[in-house]
């Protein structure tokens, strides 16, 4: 597999997990930015599709950086599956860094207690 792109697998527990692809080699594969990929039913009966970080990046020491994850191909289920454009696009706002983000508008929240 291509370096940079994503890819689709079941982890050893059966999660869905989608990620960038870092190395590849017989044995195993490293990736970075995985997150867990969520189904839920809504209650007028439609599917809800979520993406949630493996792990928050808030646990770590610098937020801007993205650590690298092994898994054996011995404990997961590859997948040649096409992600839909709007799950990319998901994916990828995710994981703006916060240089990335200083370029996004400004949004309040709150209103000024003075105002």
């Amino acid at each position: 597999m291509k370096p940079n792109t994503l890819i689709v697998f079941l982890d050893n527990i059966q999660r869905t997990i989608i990620a960038t692809v870092v190395s590849d080699d017989k044995s195993s594969i490293t990736v970075t930015k995985p997150t867990i990929l969520n189904v839920a039913p809504t209650q007028d009966k439609k599917l809800q599709v979520q993406l949630y970080p493996l792990f928050f990046r808030e646990f770590t020491a610098n937020r801007d950086e993205f650590p690298n994850w092994t898994y054996s191909k011995d404990s997961i289920v590859l997948s040649d599956a096409q992600i839909e454009a709007n799950l990319i696009t998901q994916y990828t706002q995710m994981f703006q860094t916060n240089a990335e983000a200083t370029n996004a508008p400004v949004v309040k929240l709150f209103d000024d207690e003075n105002s």
